[in-house]
């Protein structure tokens, strides 16, 4: 996992991390995953697969919760509702990385 940002954690922030326009994104992103920005910077230096494992699981519950499988969903159906969840983000006014 990259240090660039992606979508799916602008909206794991948003939707998971209860992200407030007030905070920044890496706070609530950090909050969705269920982990403090230290221990989160130490993952990343000893081994990546772990945040990854983490960031999966988020998208997972976030689109659970939304109503969606993954496992089962169309890619029609995942497509959909990931810009429905970015639409409902951009309304709450979060900036999403170009």
């Amino acid at each position: 996992m990259g240090t660039r940002a992606s979508v799916e954690m602008y909206l794991c922030a948003f939707h998971l991390g209860k992200w407030e326009p007030d905070e920044s994104v890496a706070d609530a992103y950090h909050r969705a995953l269920n982990i403090t920005p230290d221990p989160f910077h130490n993952m990343r230096k000893d081994d990546d697969a772990a945040i990854q494992e983490k960031h999966t699981d988020a998208i997972h519950r976030m689109y659970e919760l939304a109503g969606l499988n993954l496992k089962t969903a169309t890619e029609a159906e995942k497509a959909s509702l990931r810009l429905r969840l970015v639409a409902e983000a951009r309304k709450g006014g979060m900036r999403f990385p170009a």
